[in-house]
């Protein structure tokens, strides 16, 4: 008699219980973080310190190489240099004792202002082996953004590239009234102004005294330090206002290590793989891998999301000048590199150019941070065979990921940011009376676990506004839940359009768009409306290669969307839309350009009609 072998697929209950089983690396556990009982990994590295003493020699031991970099300018443009495990680890400690000569101590706050470099990563793995907080600089900031932020943390000192030192000198003396420390350059300041020279010490080379260095090696005076100490200041974007600032401990920066696994490994099970094989996720893989960093490790998901994972894997990174297709299409074909990610637009970016061999193999794209193209995961699908696509959910002040979805999961829901990661919580509530919503309503959605925030620095208000008294985050997003738990990102709640009452999710206007293959981008945004209140407008670029009228792509896009999300007006962009340092679009500066269309054509309609 015939013996039916078909396996049932594992729901994602069954997964996170044979994942997180007693022995695993998943395992979790309950423990008071932040005054609340919480679930965690059992796991998790308890400090940074901790984490890169036994990742770093591993690595530097093995002969790693873990950097491929531009050499910094004015050096040929596509000069490059290639900086060792061991490299780093060494200079990370020499600096490490040379900053204890100069009073760090554990919790001493440390800036770091830069842009991707090797010389960024021996800044950050020193604040560190003497348990300091690094304080990460969003170095693309206008100057008197840099002093907001550097007088709200008031750092002991500042660590930068000459580019940054620059910036920031002629500002030195009025941070130093307000208990900012002296900024010192990782490169050399000579050819720079004389006033930048004066404000600016020089850190090319230091020399310790090996008293210092054997006192980081042994962790001296460490008392108190552990898995609740200060970790990592973020800055928010401040598209609205300045950045806050945002105080992750310890602990909440390192549940990533192994929070970023848990959509591969799920999507691992899902498939009919065998436990051993979904926990291989979270170990290095036999062959180093190599990653295209392309976005800025000052950014939580450079640094938390990118960084810690090339830690945890030994990975190589292939660090850019600046980011742009060309440039990055070319870099990954001589470099070999089989991961990237980051932001949506860059995957999309790639896959559009068609520069990449068509034998290039890559192993992994993972992107979150902005709506994709609903169709992405299926174009990713078709590009690059065999390639997992993962996109994820997060944000600063949950340390990153918070859900993920990877795998079939992800290009049976193309619409989804996955569920929340086994130690975490999700839920949707009403905006107004925050009591929990049905699955497949919208609603704000909230977020729960040990990841969590500290909390906004000197902002207590601000930090209770965001976190209630049960540790729900209000993230400001509106979202909906399905039955099975998967999470849909719908908007930002300042950024939805409400036509005549009617709620209206830009992302369901910019999925619409993007299934036209000419649009490389899609941005829905309001415009005023005297009748209706609001109406919807797209701004959007074009793909390589492409052209289109903005009524032609109206006319596309009108019969895939309900009667009120029908675009009122449709601009198009002569270069690639605006963006931060973090590749997210800037829909405020895509307002102002769209809104001055929309009076025109307003003022046009009027004569039109004399």
């Amino acid at each position: 008699m015939a013996t039916d072998t078909t396996k049932k697929q594992l729901s994602i209950q069954e997964c996170d219980a044979l994942l997180t089983s007693p022995g695993t690396i998943f395992e979790m556990e309950e423990r008071v973080l932040g005054g609340r009982r919480q679930k965690t990994w059992k796991h998790t590295p308890p400090t940074f310190r901790s984490f890169l003493s036994a990742t770093l020699p591993r690595w530097a031991a093995d002969g790693r190489e873990m950097v491929s970099e531009p050499v910094p300018e004015p050096a040929a443009y596509y000069a490059r240099r290639r900086v060792s495990y061991a490299e780093v680890y060494a200079r990370a400690l020499a600096l490490a004792a040379w900053l204890r000569e100069r009073g760090v101590r554990a919790g001493t706050r440390v800036a770091i202002g830069g842009m991707n470099s090797a010389d960024w990563i021996v800044a950050f793995v020193a604040v560190n082996l003497v348990g300091g907080c690094a304080v990460l600089l969003n170095s693309t900031l206008q100057p008197e953004v840099q002093a907001h932020c550097l007088t709200l943390t008031r750092p002991a000192l500042i660590l930068a590239e000459p580019k940054y030192a620059e910036v920031i000198a002629p500002l030195a003396s009025g941070l130093a009234a307000k208990g900012v420390g002296r900024i010192y350059s990782w490169g050399h300041v000579y050819h720079l102004p004389g006033e930048v020279q004066d404000a600016v010490g020089d850190i090319t080379h230091v020399d310790p005294s090996p008293e210092a260095i054997a006192a980081v090696e042994r962790g001296d005076d460490l008392g108190g330090y552990g898995p609740e100490s200060d970790g990592i200041i973020y800055f928010t974007s401040g598209t609205t206002s300045m950045p806050k600032g945002v105080m992750l401990t310890q602990h909440q920066c390192l549940v990533h290590v192994l929070a970023g696994s848990i959509p591969g490994a799920r999507a691992r099970l899902r498939a009919g793989e065998p436990l051993a094989s979904a926990l291989a996720v979270a170990e290095p893989p036999p062959v180093q891998p190599v990653m295209l960093l392309a976005v800025p490790l000052f950014h939580v998901t450079g640094s938390l999301g990118w960084l810690v994972r090339a830690f945890v894997v030994g990975a190589r990174m292939v660090f850019m000048r600046r980011w742009n297709v060309e440039d990055a299409a070319a870099l990954m074909a001589a470099e070999k590199v089989g991961f990237f990610g980051g932001v949506p637009a860059i995957a999309t970016a790639i896959i559009q150019s068609n520069l990449l061999p068509a034998d290039h193999i890559i192993e992994g794209i993972t992107y979150g941070g902005a709506p994709p193209p609903q169709r992405l995961a299926a174009d990713i699908a078709k590009r690059f065979t065999g390639a997992s696509a993962q996109h994820a959910y997060g944000m600063i002040e949950t340390a990153g990921l918070h859900t993920g979805v990877a795998g079939q999961d992800y290009l049976d829901r193309p619409e989804a940011v996955g569920l929340a990661v086994p130690t975490a919580e999700i839920r949707v509530v009403d905006p107004v009376t925050k009591q929990p919503l049905p699955p497949g309503e919208m609603g704000l959605l909230e977020c729960r676990g040990s990841n969590i925030m500290k909390e906004y620095i000197d902002n207590p208000k601000a930090t209770r506004e965001a976190i209630n008294d049960d540790g729900w985050l209000n993230t400001g997003d509106m979202a909906s839940i399905d039955a099975e738990g998967y999470l849909y990102i719908r908007d930002r709640a300042k950024d939805v359009i409400i036509r005549g009452g009617e709620n209206i999710a830009s992302a369901e206007v910019e999925n619409a768009v993007y299934l036209d293959g000419r649009v490389a981008e899609a941005a829905a945004v309001p415009v005023p409306c005297e009748r209706m209140g609001e109406r919807v407008a797209v701004a959007v670029s074009l793909a390589p290669g492409a052209t289109a009228t903005a009524e032609e792509i109206q006319a596309a896009v009108r019969p895939r969307l309900r009667h009120v999300a029908h675009p009122a007006i449709v601009v198009i962009w002569p270069e690639p839309l605006p963006r931060n340092a973090n590749r997210k679009i800037l829909k405020a500066d895509i307002k102002k350009v769209v809104h001055g269309h929309w009076d025109a054509q307003g003022r046009q309609e009027a004569r039109a009609k004399l």
